[in-house]
């Protein structure tokens, strides 16, 4: 009989400790992929902020005009440059790019530099010249003679 309490004893203790064992790793995959989803939000909160205060910062850094045009059939952002080239930003695919390049070239998306993924990119001047820039993040305002207005996020 005491061959069988002990071999009881050693089935119970063997189901606890396998059942503390399943617990833990089940902790630390949910822990793991807390985390991994958190720095993936993180991520991508950035790259909404980064889209739109990139575009920002360039606007208020031109010295030329700044103007809407359709190139190729893509809306296009335009920053002219001094020495005849111009700095292009449009959207493509879901990602926004930016080109300096010839005024004459054609929209070159497989060549330009991806900025960011957006789904959105609406941009629009008023008669005042205040630039408004509207993204996945929400909208910024700077007005043509290099200063930032106000910006808000979408509701």
């Amino acid at each position: 009989m005491s061959e069988r309490k002990g071999s009881i004893g050693d089935i119970i203790s063997g189901l606890t400790i396998t059942v503390l064992f399943v617990v833990i790793l089940t902790l630390v995959v949910f822990a793991a992929r807390g985390y991994q989803n958190s720095v993936e939000t993180q991520d991508a909160n950035g790259n909404t902020r980064a889209v739109s205060s990139y575009i920002v910062s360039s606007v208020r850094d031109n010295t030329a005009a700044t103007s809407i045009e359709d190139r190729d059939g893509i809306e296009c952002l335009i920053l002219a440059g001094n020495g005849g080239y111009e700095q292009r930003f449009y959207h493509y695919e879901g990602s926004l790019y930016e080109e300096y390049c010839d005024p004459d070239q054609p929209v070159r998306p497989d060549v330009a530099l991806k900025i960011g993924d957006t789904d959105r990119f609406d941009i629009t001047i008023t008669d005042s010249g205040l630039l408004e820039i509207i993204t996945d993040e929400g909208s910024a305002y700077v007005n043509t003679q290099h200063h930032v207005i106000s910006s808000r996020e979408n509701q």
